[in-house]
């Protein structure tokens, strides 16, 4: 399955910046960054993006392990949107 977005995670002074751009049409998109540190919040909510168009994801975290690796935020069980629901019927 192709994704529908790129991403690039960077370590930021407060936490992570985490860039998704679109490649295709992009619906809801939202991080779950407590999946990786439990204290951790995004600023933003879900958003929808067309394709060509970026969000740039500010996530607050002072877990050390996360700030390490702050690509964590954009695995395929965090950073999630309703272009992964499929049906089955």
């Amino acid at each position: 399955m192709k994704l529908a977005f790129g991403t690039a995670a960077v370590a930021a002074e407060d936490g992570v910046e985490l860039t998704v751009t679109a490649k295709s049409y992009v619906r809801d998109l939202f991080c779950m960054a407590d999946k990786v540190d439990a204290k951790a919040s995004v600023v933003e909510g879900m958003v929808s993006l067309l394709p060509g168009e970026s969000v740039v994801l500010h996530i607050a975290t002072a877990d050390a392990a996360a700030l390490a690796d702050p690509g964590a935020f954009a695995t395929a069980n965090v950073l999630r949107s309703a272009n992964d629901l499929k049906r089955e019927w």
